[in-house]
């Protein structure tokens, strides 16, 4: 039995995991978290559920530097407004947002760019949408962290996710062990 444990870039969890989790490098967006998450569904026997840990861009200061539940997310990107849908929604969905087994937390907008938060989520990245989406069609648990490694809004964005990336890591792998 393993936790899949996925995460976009070697940099974001450098560290070994403990015993019992298997760490899955996705590589950054949608497709590709998709796509490599499926195909460790296929390869590992008995995988008790799945956590997404990862950086993210936070809308409020007081979350910078901080490791945040993920209660649930929504693909920021999805626009089929001029379809008649609701924002974020696409045909065949009836709810923007996926819940995750976190059980309360913050909401995520994932989409495919550096982009800012917004009224309807409070922090950005590019992949737990993907993965959550995954876990539901195989049915398997989803639990989701960010370390909120910059403010998403500031013209400096890219150089604090640069700066903070790797920081998060020992936070995530103390909660592992709790």
């Amino acid at each position: 039995m393993v936790w899949l444990v996925c995460v976009a870039l070697t940099d974001e969890l450098p560290e070994e995991l403990p015993s019992g989790y298997q760490k899955v490098i996705t590589g950054v967006g949608k497709v590709n978290a998709a796509i490599a998450l499926s195909q460790a569904v296929a390869q590992y026997e008995g995988i008790d559920g799945v956590i997404n840990y990862g950086t993210a861009g936070g809308f409020e200061t007081t979350h910078k530097g901080q490791l945040l539940s993920v209660g649930s997310v929504l693909e920021r990107d999805m626009d089929c407004t001029g379809l008649g849908l609701d924002p974020y929604v696409t045909f065949g969905e009836r709810e923007a947002t996926i819940a995750t087994g976190n059980g309360h937390g913050v909401v995520c907008g994932t989409g495919d760019s550096f982009g800012p938060a917004a009224a309807e989520y409070d922090i950005v990245e590019m992949e737990a949408y993907a993965l959550a989406k995954v876990c539901q069609t195989h049915q398997l648990p989803f639990l989701c962290y960010k370390y909120i490694s910059d403010i998403s809004s500031d013209l400096d964005a890219h150089e604090q996710w640069q700066e903070n990336v790797a920081r998060g890591g020992k936070a995530f792998l103390q909660l592992l062990s709790s």
